[in-house]
């Protein structure tokens, strides 16, 4: 084997120098060009421009079904108003560690199970489940940790709601006015250049 290692080295060291000549004008491992892959860190949590952008797009499609002529009227501060909503996210799942509250995977089975979207005459079908996350281009592991996610975000909102009290205020004001107390104590540092 050593004999056929050194008698096929010359190909060796082509296929390797081929190989580095195609990182290099690929860019792979390159520090010269920054990359704006954030658009806000919350406590060193980063949010990418990847979900902010597919958020703001969701958000515009969905203006223009809906209210049409006036979408763009409607989209006005769009971008302020995705950006406040996923630093909000973060301020959330970050209480949400900090006193301990998640989804258990109990609640996570039981959200997949009871979603319509996964039912046929009133029963989940596991090969439905299967079909509409591949479709949507998921795996049944990056939809049941999203679905966690937004189960212990859940969680943490209506503590906080209930945290209320008898106020006279509303629940969305009050968690607003909570959050916004909140980021105070949070490092949270917004990339500009990634929003333009």
């Amino acid at each position: 084997m050593i004999k056929t290692l050194r008698k096929n080295a010359k190909y060796f060291y082509f296929l390797f120098f081929l190989v580095i000549i195609t990182f290099v004008f690929w860019g792979v491992g390159t520090v010269d060009k920054p990359k704006a892959d954030y658009v806000a860190e919350v406590d060193g949590q980063k949010i990418y421009a990847e979900r902010f952008w597919r958020n703001y797009e969701e958000i515009r499609k969905f203006y223009r079904e809906v209210f049409k002529d006036k979408a763009t009227e409607m989209e006005q501060g769009l971008k302020e108003k995705v950006l406040e909503d996923l630093i909000n996210e973060e301020i959330l799942l970050w209480l949400a560690k900090k006193y301990d509250i998640e989804a258990t995977d109990k609640e996570v089975q039981d959200a997949i199970v009871n979603d319509p979207r996964f039912m046929r005459n009133g029963f989940f079908q596991r090969d439905i489940y299967f079909q509409i996350l591949k479709l949507n281009r998921l795996n049944p592991a990056q939809y049941e940790a999203s679905l966690k996610r937004e189960i212990t975000i859940g969680k943490t909102l209506q503590i906080i709601a209930f945290s209320k009290g008898a106020s006279e205020i509303s629940d969305s004001a009050y968690i607003k006015a909570f959050l916004n107390s909140i980021r105070s104590q949070i490092k949270i540092k917004i990339n500009k250049e990634a929003l333009s």
